[in-house]
């Protein structure tokens, strides 16, 4: 499978590890850890997690308040749509492209 993070989900995810690094040193970093795991589990497990919306699929990190929603458009190809907080509204991103 191939990987492609969309530039505002990597946004998302640079805005939230910026957050996690004022909290406390090394926090973003553990963030981005995280994050990393979760996108190795969607690539290796494309379907296995909730879907949320028609064609999107939610993965829950298990440390820290974010989800990760990506869609498979095709047979070969994973997009990250949205890395959010959970106290977004619900509809944050899902119409991202």
């Amino acid at each position: 499978m191939q990987l492609e993070i969309l530039p505002l989900a990597q946004r998302d995810i640079a805005e939230a590890a910026d957050y996690y690094f004022k909290q406390r040193a090394g926090l973003d970093d553990e963030f981005l850890i995280e994050v990393d795991a979760a996108v190795v589990e969607v690539l290796t497990h494309p379907l296995r997690f909730e879907q949320v919306r028609p064609g999107i699929r939610r993965y829950l990190l298990e440390r820290f308040p974010y989800g990760i929603y990506d869609r498979t458009p095709n047979e070969e190809t994973v997009q990250i749509l949205v890395v959010k907080h959970h106290s977004r509204r619900p509809g944050f991103g899902m119409r991202r492209k």
